[in-house]
């Protein structure tokens, strides 16, 4: 076996046409542009960003599925076809149930007496259905229907590990992009400005500090996606194009020298960078998802090595020894903020009053993107600032979905997730890489999403799409199954 079985579609790619190659090239840029660079506008997450971009994304969806880019992406192979069934399955069933929410043939549920109070206060009410914000639901639902193309492209596209690496890769340039305007704003506004946007209650103090966030409108969404970037800077340090077959499997021991390229240095800089603005972020779950993703990244790919490669723990070690470093010159503000926790008790109570909401509906739920209004009226007397999140994605899916139709939808993003971890179990190290890389840098905004609302801002859910989508075509890798059937 030759370094070249992993470019075996070199040969076939210089056959095409130049004018065909550049089609694809220019399909496969316009698929990653939007993807890449939503954090830039605010997260994506107002409406003159989202629109451009979901427009952007679906012009893109319809070049790769007319062949555009995908190269032989689209080809289902035999491992692959029954969880591929099943995720379709559940993203159609998901897909169905919000729409059937807005009809008007669905049956009484919890919001029915929301209208019954419609037609007595005011005379005339709508048809009673279980979504009580049809319109905002419309709008959820594009947002995730975009998700799923995102998913569906990267599968596409990313079984080329080149295009893979080159996804991980565009996630640090963004992340660092990100970062760097963060710190702009701390100099010039300290923070409370992004753009015209104000971030904080209240009228501007030219003395006043506020957390770092870079082009998010929260800390906490700008310190999950930051992370996202750290665990993708380290998961392309461990890579090595040259030497993919033999790099840290055992058998081939290298040098300081040798392993200390152009190209880790400056992810190691990178990861300095990223890891300052994490930190700055003071956000408690962001650093700690952050650091689970970290975590997961490094025993997954240093499995089977410890006692192979004792260099390698000791370089485990070292890193552990760094991010302690980083973290006591840099993170007085997340350690402020653990200590005063002001916002864990109200966020309790918005726990508790999404189960109330759940008791009140649980089969059909309250509709998608309705969790604002049915909180409006289930709100505590204690809790006077309004709120239309749940701080949990997982329990605002289901205050608007119910539990039935919420396991389909967790399955849409645990499923890729699961095969992804799954992939990086491989015994070569070279084919695990990239899966533990997709279930690593993914693992930030699905921890996070715990407790808050990473996953709902449509910057963070496009890259975790791309990153899954690409999890997945690594963990199909039919080229792998051909190799290893032809040497048994």
């Amino acid at each position: 076996m030759t370094s070249h079985d992993a470019d075996d579609q070199a040969v076939p790619e210089r056959r095409r046409p130049l004018i065909r190659r550049l089609a694809d090239n220019l399909v496969i840029a316009l698929f990653f542009a939007p993807v890449m660079l939503a954090a830039l506008p605010m997260g994506a997450s107002r409406d003159w960003a989202w629109a451009p971009i979901a427009i952007m994304i679906g012009l893109a969806a319809v070049l790769v599925a007319a062949g555009f880019g995908a190269g032989r992406g689209f080809e289902v192979g035999e491992r692959e076809r029954r969880p591929l069934l099943v995720l379709i399955g559940c993203f159609v069933f998901f897909v169905a149930f919000a729409l059937f929410q807005g009809a008007s043939f669905a049956p009484a549920s919890g919001s029915t007496w929301l209208y019954a109070s419609a037609l007595r206060i005011l005379g005339s009410a709508h048809a009673a259905v279980p979504d009580i914000a049809v319109d905002t639901a419309r709008n959820g639902l594009l947002k995730c229907i975009a998700c799923g193309l995102v998913f569906v492209m990267a599968r596409a596209i990313c079984r080329d590990r080149g295009h893979a690496r080159l996804l991980l890769a565009l996630l640090v340039a963004s992340a660092v992009l990100v970062v760097a305007y963060a710190l702009i704003m701390q100099v010039t506004t300290h923070s409370c400005y992004l753009g015209s946007y104000l971030k904080k209650q209240g009228l501007y103090d030219p003395r006043g500090q506020c957390l770092m966030s870079g082009t998010f409108v929260n800390s906490n969404s700008f310190a999950c996606y930051v992370g996202m970037g750290v665990v993708a800077a380290m998961a392309l340090a461990f890579t090595d194009r040259r030497r993919e077959r033999s790099a840290f499997d055992g058998r081939d021991v290298q040098t300081f020298e040798s392993m200390m390229t152009v190209t880790r240095v400056t992810l190691l800089v990178a990861i300095f960078f990223l890891l300052g603005g994490l930190l700055m972020s003071a956000s408690r779950a962001g650093v700690a998802a952050s650091v689970a993703g970290a975590l997961a990244l490094a025993l997954l790919l240093m499995r089977g090595q410890w006692d192979e490669r004792p260099d390698l723990v000791r370089w485990f070690w070292v890193a552990a020894a760094i991010v302690f470093v980083v973290g006591v010159i840099a993170g007085g503000a997340l350690l402020t903020k653990s200590v005063r926790a002001g916002d864990g008790g109200s966020r309790l109570i918005i726990w508790m009053t999404s189960l109330d909401a759940i008791g009140l509906s649980p089969w059909l739920g309250w509709g998608l993107g309705s969790f604002g209004d049915i909180y409006t009226i289930l709100q505590p007397a204690k809790i006077v600032q309004p709120n239309d999140l749940a701080h949990s994605t997982p329990l605002e899916t289901m205050v608007e979905l119910g539990v039935i139709a919420a396991i389909p939808a967790f399955a849409v993003v645990l499923l890729p997730w699961g095969l992804s971890l799954r992939a990086a179990f491989r015994r070569e190290y070279h084919y695990r890489i990239l899966p533990a890389a997709a279930f690593s840098v993914a693992a930030v905004p699905i921890l996070h999403s715990m407790v808050d609302f990473s996953l709902q801002i449509p910057a963070i859910g496009f890259v975790t799409s791309a990153v899954l989508g690409m999890g997945w075509a690594q963990a199909f890798d039919r080229r792998r199954s051909q190799r290893r059937s032809a040497t048994v």
